[in-house]
């Protein structure tokens, strides 16, 4: 008889019917996966958290249906429906173009890319602002910088990381770099860059 894996017990969580077509949230997901594993091996000792995030961006042949995203934290599994891998925008020329011209590392964070760690080429201007996956619009992210961007336009992204770090520059009473801060964010606001 097969012994179930770590990753079997998640997949099974979308196998049942009840979590068919519903909203869910990250954390009912995490807790019925620990109790059918804890129930079978005695310990509920299974990280679940990247699954989802994983399922939605590669898709598992184990998985009939595809699973999406409504809302941060909360997911949708639709049963049936054929998993498709989104193509980047950029060509694979263009890609190394853009990380060559980077220096290969984060554009914002400063994070050199290694074997182990693959930098991303996003969009300056959002695709679904009508950016395109040219030369003139890609810039090298680190995952973590990447995740934080999203889908904002670049002075949007500025603006979200300046006021994380005046946040920041606050807490450790830093106040050389509030007034610098505080300076950058009076930009944006007299420019409308938001």
């Amino acid at each position: 008889m097969k012994t179930k894996s770590k990753k079997d017990y998640m997949i099974d969580f979308f196998k049942d019917k009840k979590n068919h077509n519903r909203e869910f949230t990250l954390a009912e997901y995490d807790s019925e996966v620990k109790k059918a594993y804890e129930a079978d091996t005695g310990t509920n000792t299974i990280y679940t958290n990247r699954t989802p995030r994983n399922l939605i961006r590669y898709g598992d042949p184990d998985l009939d249906g595809i699973l999406k995203r409504t809302k941060r934290g909360n997911y949708i599994f639709h049963p049936g429906e054929k998993f498709v891998i989104k193509k980047s925008p950029f060509s694979e020329t263009i890609k190394k173009k853009i990380k060559k011209r980077d220096n290969y590392q984060c554009q914002w964070c400063g994070k050199k890319e290694t074997k182990l760690e693959i930098l991303a080429v996003d969009h300056l201007e959002p695709e679904a602002s009508g950016g395109k996956g040219v030369y003139e619009n890609g810039i090298t992210l680190c995952n973590v910088c990447n995740n934080r961007k999203k889908n904002l336009k670049i002075s949007s992204f500025g603006l979200s990381m300046f006021k994380k770090y005046l946040e920041k520059s606050k807490i450790n009473k830093d106040e050389k770099a509030i007034k610098f801060l505080e300076d950058i964010i009076e930009v944006y606001n007299k420019h409308k860059l938001s």
